[in-house]
């Protein structure tokens, strides 16, 4: 066999198992996005969950100036910046739905990513924000 025959059949072998190789699927809303464990939602769709208190944390992000100007029906205030000391707050819904939101999305995002980190579960954030 010559070389560049070699390098066809190991090509074709390679084309063939990676072919075939499974893939998972997650059945998720047609508007939600998945990403590393954090599931984007519309705000609608956030506002509706959000009704079940029980089951649910809304988390308003923004600093205290934004919360009082406006904020969404149920939501508690923990600005991203004092997230480490509010905490303790979070720990009695680590195994339940958190919905975090802010003004475009970016901070929501960034507490996401951290509480995740921290070993949170059902993290959900509304997709650009709550302009």
């Amino acid at each position: 066999m010559t070389f560049s025959k070699i390098n066809r059949l190991t090509l074709l072998l390679f084309f063939f198992l990676f072919s075939f190789t499974p893939v998972e699927y997650r059945d998720i809303s047609a508007n939600a996005h998945q990403n590393q464990g954090i599931l984007y939602l519309s705000k609608a769709e956030a506002e509706k969950m959000a009704n079940d208190t029980r089951n649910n944390l809304l988390v308003d992000v923004r600093n205290h100036a934004e919360y009082l100007q406006f904020h969404l029906d149920h939501a508690i205030n923990i600005p991203m910046s004092e997230l480490n000391e509010h905490l303790n707050e979070l720990e009695p819904y680590k195994e339940k739905n958190i919905i975090i939101y802010c003004q475009k999305g970016t901070r929501s995002k960034y507490v996401a990513q951290q509480l995740n980190s921290l070993g949170y579960k059902h993290l959900y954030v509304i997709m650009n924000g709550v302009n």
